[in-house]
């Protein structure tokens, strides 16, 4: 019987654990992100079908500062319906709020992670830090710490992910 209890509590330390890990490329990454500008819970499992960009920021990171207008346009030139940027500042909201204001215009998800649930739950450690997630729901490829120079490159990889995620459904029977 012992054996039979022990078998049972490592079986449920190993789901919790699984359930915990940050996800890598291949993997389905948490589907709850957090709330957006007019509370409504951002999931990723409603946005299946859709390239997603997942971007992690603060107000005090160049980088960050540099790459929104540009994860913005690029959203804006593909439009809703095959992109969607989730931008997921990581700062208290005394520190959000101003820019959340200054970015009012912004069609890109705006989510304020002030307790650090989600950054937890995809494994940020630094910022910026992007996760590409596929149409099937899947994680493409991540980023962490990069420049702001190296942000043309990635929107290139976006645009290829569009490429092929398109062209593998037009091959489709």
């Amino acid at each position: 019987m012992r054996s039979w209890t022990t078998l049972l509590a490592s079986a449920a330390f190993l789901f919790a654990t699984a359930a915990l890990a940050v996800p890598e490329v291949g993997d389905a990454p948490p589907s709850y992100l957090g709330k957006d500008r007019q509370g409504k819970k951002v999931r990723l499992k409603d946005l299946h079908g859709k390239v997603v960009i997942v971007t992690f920021w603060a107000s005090w990171c160049p980088p960050c500062r540099k790459e929104l207008p540009v994860l913005e346009t690029l959203q804006q030139h593909a439009g809703r319906d095959r992109v969607r940027v989730i931008a997921i500042n990581i700062e208290q909201p005394r520190a959000y709020r101003p820019m959340e204001r200054r970015l009012k215009d912004y069609t890109m998800t705006l989510i304020n992670d002030y307790n650090g649930r989600t950054k937890k739950r995809f494994g940020v450690s630094g910022i910026p830090h992007l996760v590409m997630i596929k149409k099937d729901g899947t994680v493409a490829a991540i980023k962490r710490g990069y420049t702001e120079k190296m942000v043309p490159a990635m929107i290139d990889e976006v645009n290829a992910l569009m490429r092929s995620e398109y062209a593998a459904v037009a091959e489709a029977p």
